[in-house]
């Protein structure tokens, strides 16, 4: 019993190795694989523990990040902080107990006259995993951080996100797992390693499909990282000065076709400005033919309704967007009437941000004529509702803070999520962040540029606008689902069949 739990535990923190900065990708279908051979050998109660322990390590070393936004950014000493991280790590990691109850119940040795039917492996165990990741990226608002897909940025899966999309390559990654566990299970046992090897051979030969077209001159950008002090971002005595960060990087760089600001770059609503800021921005864009995008609050906050937002210098608030996917607790308070003071022991400013309103177009350059989707920080998490603005947007871009995160591997984690919905949507993404990681990513996915961390600088570069739509922008993820669908109400038919001969004890855990 204490070594399947060690087991759970150590391969639930090893997976985590599969993400940025580590790339050991190979490490999560072998950690899959372990825990659903865990599921499949005890009792569901036991099972359910296993997979606890698993998510655990999985999370508690893939999201501790959240400890050093709560301790050295939301001021709420070490205790409180642990407490936070330890209940979110504890809420994720009921995904996995659930696959593996879930598994133990309906497959388990309990349920079963003999082993495991192939389907169970190839079918069933994949698609509980990734049917319960769907609901953790829905569920309260969601939080798909860390979902297994993202971790084929730099595999050979990478191929078939245009096709699926991130959620149909984590399928592929838990259909690996299944294959492999089906290797050490089964009397064919060259089967499933052929399969497995022809598989992957299948996705990297993907990789170099184009299913989108260049469309007019490459645009020419800089992306401003004006590494504002965290604890001083929202300071009312450091506007001029966080501005001014931002005004003085700037200055060499007026001329590019597009100049982009970070996420509220501009720490302040336009009635608030200092005096002529705004018309000397919109003069110099004038004249310099540059189209600027900016990230600042948006909206009219003595009447309680403001948002974050991107401002396109020159068409004031006809040419912005509003944030529209919220993070509970930073940026608005789940049932207010319950959590209302929360935020005041965190410490969060600019709490109570509205909604932006759903169907928001892509952005109109003015002098390149050019269309982008505007994404902010969290919401490139969310592949639906960065893709909506397609196909018609030629790049995106995601404007983000990640200086909440402090030097761990959070930032890491955030672009190589970025990186993914340009694979997803044929499309190149420019990334400005405060603090880092800024960079220009082409349409397969590849950083062609980087900013260093934690430096004030401008990264400069090009990026060419793409036309057309991949396969997965035009049916996004309903084909897997119904894949899903298919999967487990056969598997249950085929269940109901065998319990028809094998008689289960309804009392034993």
């Amino acid at each position: 019993m204490i070594a399947k739990s060690l087991l759970a535990l150590i391969a639930g923190a090893a997976a985590v190795l599969a993400f940025a900065p580590f790339y050991y990708w190979p490490l999560l279908p072998l950690a899959l694989a372990a825990l659903f051979y865990l599921a499949l050998q005890q009792s569901p109660v036991r099972a359910a523990g296993s997979g606890l322990l698993f998510g655990v390590g999985y999370f508690g070393a893939g999201v501790h990040w959240v400890y050093v936004s709560c301790y050295e950014f939301g001021q709420m000493g070490v205790l409180l902080s642990a407490l936070a991280t330890l209940m979110l790590v504890l809420y994720l990691a009921i995904y996995p107990a659930l696959c593996c109850w879930l598994a133990a119940r309906l497959w388990g040795p309990q349920q079963r006259a003999r082993s495991p039917s192939p389907a169970v492996y190839l079918l069933g165990l994949p698609g509980l995993w990734i049917a319960l990741e769907l609901v953790r990226g829905g569920l309260f608002t969601g939080f798909p951080w860390i979902a297994i897909g993202y971790s084929q940025v730099d595999g050979p899966l990478a191929g078939v996100a245009p096709l699926i999309g991130a959620t149909g390559v984590g399928w592929l990654i838990a259909l690996l797992a299944g294959m492999i566990l089906w290797l050490g299970q089964s009397r064919w046992r060259a089967l499933p390693g052929v399969a497995v090897i022809l598989l992957i051979m299948a996705m990297v030969g993907l990789r170099p499909v184009e299913w989108t077209r260049p469309s007019a001159e490459p645009l020419s950008l800089a992306l401003v990282q004006g590494n504002v002090p965290q604890l001083t971002r929202w300071d009312p005595d450091q506007v001029r000065t966080n501005i001014g960060r931002h005004l003085q990087s700037s200055e060499p760089f007026w001329g590019v076709d597009l100049l982009v600001w970070p996420e509220n770059a501009i720490p302040a609503f336009v009635e608030t400005l200092p005096d002529g800021l705004m018309p000397a921005l919109e003069q110099m864009a004038e004249r310099q033919q540059t189209d600027l995008l900016v990230g600042m609050p948006l909206g009219d906050p003595v009447a309680g309704s403001y948002f974050n937002g991107i401002r396109l210098i020159q068409q004031g608030e006809a040419g912005a967007y509003r944030k529209r996917h919220l993070v509970p607790f930073g940026e608005y308070v789940p049932l207010r009437n319950l959590f209302g003071g929360l935020l005041d022991l965190l410490q969060v400013p600019m709490s109570a941000f509205s909604r932006g309103e759903a169907g928001q177009g892509p952005l109109a350059l003015r002098f390149s004529q050019q269309l982008v989707a505007p994404s902010i920080c969290y919401e490139i998490l969310f592949p639906a509702e960065v893709l909506q603005m397609l196909p018609e947007a030629g790049i995106l871009v995601n404007i983000s803070n990640d200086a909440w995160f402090g030097d761990s591997i959070a930032p890491h984690q955030h672009l190589q999520i970025a990186r993914m919905r340009a694979i997803e949507s044929g499309r190149p993404l420019a990334r400005a962040t405060n603090s880092g990681i800024t960079a220009l990513v082409n349409w397969r996915g590849e950083v062609i540029a980087q900013a260093p961390q934690f430096t004030q600088t401008v990264l400069t570069g090009t990026l060419q606008p793409r036309q057309g739509s991949t396969p997965y922008v035009l049916v996004g993820d309903w084909p897997l689902r119904g894949i899903l669908l298919f999967s487990l109400l056969f598997l249950y038919r085929q269940r109901r069949r065998s319990l028809a001969s094998f008689p289960v004890n309804p009392t034993s855990s």
